[in-house]
């Protein structure tokens, strides 16, 4: 077996956000780069990327790219790899709305990103599907889970030794709560005004329930929600909170309220219901085995799936039970293990190989 190093690239997106994690994790980027511009459009953080990324591969000069997701980052990377004839490795691949539209710009990045990668991990065989008929070759396909389920089962298990019965289930007596994420793109504007005002209303008719809403540091989505919610006595705005105690969140939620991708991965996990906030999903392994529900983004629809969690118990217990499809903790052992593979097959040199 060659000797593998490993080099990470922070593209330093979401600083404060990204820099608690490194450090919840003891992780030092290998190298930083500085692609974010105050109210930069999405076309010039695209721009940043493809003008400084090339020098980090040129200086590293990996024998394979790995990248994760369908970040603008993701896809400039496998661009630029491409470009250069790096091979490349996608975690998380093959998700699919089949509409290019939602969620946009993500889900052609995901399409894009997979005629480039060479080797293609995929959390589920519905996804390994996706790709199939997309023509991708099988042999490179490989169904591992995602490594976020890893994270979140690793973290609430150092969680519960550290810190005993604080990460147990509430206790009788104690009020449940919601816990509230909204970030994407596409909730921005008019959905996100229909989906604040949806959960004030809620709030109102909910008084024996709090509502916890960590923000995202985005200004255009944080101060809409501060103006919807702000005065709200049983919701409370939090500014983002670090890996460990967000799954100290989740863990002890009655529900999560959220258009995020990875918590609908991460929750189900934890034996939690998700409610997505969005008109489609690509994680539709979630909702066939119930352990998430599809509210779309209007008013009458978010109400229904909210008031049905909390009036009917043998509905929520079903969602609460569910099959978690998106992996059993140990992804990222299956990746490594495939990738040793790959590299004694294709790439073995005399001298170590890097992978950035």
């Amino acid at each position: 077996m060659p000797n593998i190093t490993t080099q990470l690239c922070n593209t330093g997106q979401h600083k404060d956000i990204l820099s608690q994690h490194l450090d919840t994790f003891n992780l030092v980027p290998d190298y930083q780069l500085d692609v974010m511009r105050k109210d930069q459009s999405l076309d010039q953080l695209m721009a940043q990327l493809f003008a400084q990324l090339p020098r980090v591969l040129d200086h590293a000069n990996p024998d394979i790219v790995i990248i994760q997701g369908d970040t603008a980052s993701a896809m400039a990377s496998a661009v630029i790899a491409a470009k250069k004839g790096i091979p490349l490795a996608h975690i998380e691949a093959g998700l699919r709305t089949h509409d290019i539209s939602s969620p946009f710009p993500e889900e052609i990045y995901r399409k894009k990103i997979s005629t480039l990668a060479t080797w293609h991990f995929c959390p589920t065989d519905l996804a390994r599907q996706n790709l199939l008929r997309e023509n991708i070759a099988p042999e490179n396909i490989f169904v591992t889970g995602n490594t976020s389920v890893d994270m979140v089962l690793k973290t609430h298990a150092q969680l519960t030794c550290e810190r005993g019965n604080s990460t147990a289930p509430r206790q009788e007596g104690e009020r449940p709560y919601f816990l509230i994420t909204l970030h994407r793109r596409e909730s921005q504007g008019a959905p996100l005004m229909i989906i604040t005002s949806c959960l004030r209303d809620f709030a109102i008719s909910k008084p024996e329930f709090d509502f916890i809403f960590p923000l995202h540091p985005n200004p255009l989505s944080s101060q809409m929600i501060k103006s919807q919610l702000g005065e709200q006595k049983n919701i409370t705005l939090l500014p983002p909170v670090d890996y460990p105690q967000f799954v100290h969140l989740m863990a002890n939620a009655f529900a999560i309220i959220t258009d995020s991708g990875g918590i609908q991965e991460e929750a189900p996990a934890l034996n939690i219901p998700v409610i997505v906030v969005r008109d489609m999903t690509e994680r539709t392994e979630g909702l066939d085995s119930g352990c998430l529900r599809l509210a779309g983004t209007e008013k009458h629809t978010i109400l229904y799936e909210l008031n049905l969690l909390i009036e009917d118990k043998a509905h929520y217990k079903r969602m609460q039970h569910a099959h978690n499809p998106f992996g059993d903790g140990h992804a990222a052992e299956k990746i490594t293990a495939h990738l040793k593979e790959i590299i004694e097959k294709n790439l073995c040199k005399n001298s170590p190989t890097p992978v950035s």
